[in-house]
């Protein structure tokens, strides 16, 4: 008898993967998915944006699925008539899914030493995508540019714009950062009752919130172009400010990410909320 050949699922799924993608090229019609969180199909629609022209000289479409709850946020940011936003509900078997941890892109998020330059790390793993994909193009930021963030920001009402300081306190879901709500909800009020102007996107006590009236991520996006100081959990609504007039305009970023840092201007990680004092806040706020 023929000694048995053993192939490894990775393997399997990588030789398909070809298969797949040999066929896309020849039609020009690509399919990606995302099953996980809304922030990671925020990246990658950012990324889609930051290839649009490509996308269009090459005639090339792309349809991509996200879960139904994430559709109408996600609609905000497609910049492009070739691409097309579907349902998970309707993903073919051979879609492709557009994640960081996917191994076919052979640049896994959780097999980066920690922590480690998240912005760096997303231009190195969209660019093994354009690569695996055979897109021939490459990437040197993951910023992105709309004008829609200025337009959008008129039409937003008025009582959220008196603020200095943005806080995107939602809860994290990848165990990217150890969240105490209540720390952070008693530091917010500490701030507030020293007459700070701030605007939070998960709810503390009374205070201004983003959920008030279910301002979109791209909303919050707009809004902070305007901010003076940005306090940031690395969750969902954060890949939004990576566009280019909120990292113009805003003084100073504190970033809570236990995993990662960000290497942009201004960008400073922090560990625990309490660090930030109210100090070093008013010399950029004021």
């Amino acid at each position: 008898m023929g000694k048995k050949i053993l192939i490894a699922k990775k393997d399997v799924v990588s030789f398909n993967y070809l298969l797949y993608i040999n066929s896309f090229k020849k039609n020009k019609i690509y399919h990606l998915h995302n099953i996980y969180g809304l922030g990671d199909s925020v990246f990658n629609l950012i990324f889609f944006n930051i290839i649009s022209n490509f996308i269009v000289k090459c005639n090339i479409k792309i349809y991509y699925y996200a879960k139904s709850e994430y559709l109408l946020q996600l609609k905000e940011f497609i910049y492009s008539p070739n691409i097309f936003l579907c349902s998970l509900d309707y993903k073919p078997y051979f879609s492709i899914e557009l994640w960081f941890n996917n191994d076919y892109f052979e640049l896994k998020h959780s097999d980066q030493q920690f922590p480690h330059d998240y912005n760096n790390y997303c231009i190195k793993f969209f660019n093994s995508v354009l690569n695996k994909l055979h897109f021939n193009i490459s990437i040197n930021n993951i910023i992105y540019f709309d004008n829609d963030l200025i337009t959008r920001y008129d039409n937003i009402p008025d009582k959220y714009k008196n603020f200095d300081i943005l806080i995107l306190n939602s809860q994290p879901f990848s165990g990217q950062y150890t969240y105490n709500k209540g720390e952070w909800d008693n530091y917010i009020i500490s701030l507030h009752s020293q007459n700070f102007k701030i605007l939070t996107t998960t709810k503390v006590d009374n205070l201004l919130c983003s959920s008030d009236d279910n301002l979109s991520i791209k909303d919050i996006a707009s809004l902070s172009t305007k901010a003076k100081v940005v306090i940031a959990i690395n969750s969902g609504v954060f890949p939004g400010l990576l566009n280019v007039l909120t990292l113009q305009n805003v003084k100073h970023f504190y970033i809570f990410d236990n995993r990662c840092y960000y290497s942009y201007p201004n960008f400073e990680n922090k560990n625990n909320i309490n660090d930030i004092s109210v100090d070093e806040l008013n010399n950029f706020v004021n």
